[in-house]
């Protein structure tokens, strides 16, 4: 019989002896002892019990028609939610005719009694993660009324600096925040801060960083935790009279531009050529005899809002309907007139390169068992090689597709008649799917297909 054996382990779990080698020696000898063959071997290193968001529980959950059993060290490497526990074995693993065995329970779903205790362990499994995450609620509540901001990782807030856990001004970057609040109240715009601000050579940042500095009650000496406020242990930035004068400003701008132009059919996939920031969509109204009439516009972000760059980009800015028009037309000419060529691509080894960032996320997971770093840096290494290990695995099912299937005329001959008729999220969804990005340069424009 064919089986699965799958591993989980966190990174606050490596000094419980849960390791990846040690859960994957005993899932071995288990199988070799069952008389079991080995499917595959699926590995989440790094990621919690809490959800089944993990690459490689879902890389397994589409291959159950291959094996007729999943094995765990221990109940709790499947899921630490009752319900997703429940869910998993009993609308995944049961339904496709796949039993569901952990090794330390000794718990078998082919039994009647070991269903029943998969039921019990599950609840207990769910009630662990309960009580540690309200421990860690309390923590921070206690921490906020003790006036300690929250633990953020490795990032100070704007003006201040972190020592032995306790923010002090960082003097330089409090002088620019006051100025800011100083400024918006005389001119009760942001950008028209951020271009004064460039006028006399300030450093700039960006639109959404000044928004939060401006409704942050951290300026005023107070920290937060649920929607709540106490008076913290730091020196405030900006007195609680001013803070609440600008308070007053901004909810006259509630719309402030973040979505005032609504989703483009090109949302997100344009990239100016020239200074390599994305193009946004905005919108002008003109008026005229019959009444304003409105234009939406396709333009480059550094030369939307200059204030934000060193320098202003003028790459042009394309009226949108006829951009959309000749994306469209592009697309055509495609259904009539390209010729595709069956080309024989040197496949790449995905699986040898995934293993490998299991390894690296091993020896990772090893050193900091040893006391060689913190657990900061290891959740930082540790997500950045799950990211990594992502990748592959999209580009892997991309190369798997991409071996089964292709951009076939008929096929670019539907979407083409999708485009001219069907409703917008429907041809958004189309574009999306054929095109990769564009570069605008000018009046040149470049398509990188997906295919």
């Amino acid at each position: 019989m064919k089986a699965a054996i799958y591993i989980r382990v966190s990174t606050q779990e490596q000094v419980e002896n849960y390791s990846i080698e040690s859960q994957r020696e005993r899932l071995e000898a288990f199988c070799k002892a069952k008389g079991w063959t080995i499917y595959n071997t699926y590995i989440d290193g790094g990621y919690s019990g809490a959800n089944t968001d993990r690459p490689a529980l879902q890389e397994m959950l589409s291959n159950l028609s291959e094996f007729k059993a999943v094995v765990v060290y221990k109940l709790d490497r499947l899921s630490r939610s009752q319900r997703d526990t429940l869910d998993l074995i009993e609308e995944h693993f049961l339904k496709n005719d796949v039993d569901f065995v952990s090794v330390t329970e000794t718990l078998d779903t082919s039994t009647p009694f070991g269903k029943a205790m998969i039921g019990i362990l599950s609840v207990f499994a769910q009630l662990e993660r309960e009580t540690i995450a309200e421990r860690m609620r309390m923590g921070h509540i206690k921490r906020a009324q003790e006036g300690l901001r929250g633990m953020g990782g490795n990032h100070d807030p704007s003006g201040y600096i972190r020592k032995n856990g306790v923010l002090e001004i960082n003097d330089k970057e409090a002088r620019h925040i006051q100025l800011v609040y100083d400024l918006y109240e005389r001119y009760h715009s942001i950008t028209k801060v951020q271009e004064y601000l460039k006028s006399i050579g300030e450093p700039v940042w960006r639109f959404r960083r000044y928004r939060d500095i401006l409704s942050n009650r951290l300026y005023i000496g107070e920290v937060s935790f649920a929607g709540k406020f106490y008076k913290g242990l730091h020196d405030s930035i900006i007195s609680k009279d001013q803070f609440e004068r600008v308070q007053s400003l901004l909810s006259r701008h509630k719309g402030f531009n973040a979505n005032k132009a609504k989703a483009s059919l090109l949302s997100g996939l344009i990239t100016c050529g020239e200074c390599g920031e994305p193009y946004m969509t905005y919108q002008s109204t003109d008026k005229t005899k019959r009444g304003p009439v409105k234009y939406r516009y396709y333009t480059c972000r550094a030369r939307r809002f200059p204030s934000e760059y060193d320098k202003k980009c003028m790459n042009k800015t394309w009226n949108q309907k006829k951009l959309d028009v000749l994306i469209k037309s592009e697309i055509k000419k495609l259904s009539l007139n390209k010729q595709y060529d069956k080309k024989e691509k040197e496949l790449i080894n995905y699986d040898l390169l995934i293993k490998r960032t299991d390894e690296k996320i091993e020896r990772l997971i090893a050193l900091y068992a040893e006391g060689k770093f913190n657990v900061e840096l290891l959740e930082k290494q540790v997500n950045n090689l799950n990211s990594e290990k992502e990748e592959l695995l999209n580009k892997k099912n991309k190369q798997e597709m991409d071996t089964t299937s292709e951009f076939s005329s008929r096929k670019l001959n539907q979407y083409a008649i999708i485009l001219e008729n069907a409703e917008f999220k429907e041809c958004q969804a189309v574009i999306q799917k054929l095109i990769d990005n564009i570069i605008i340069e000018g009046e040149s424009i470049r398509i990188d297909w997906v295919f």
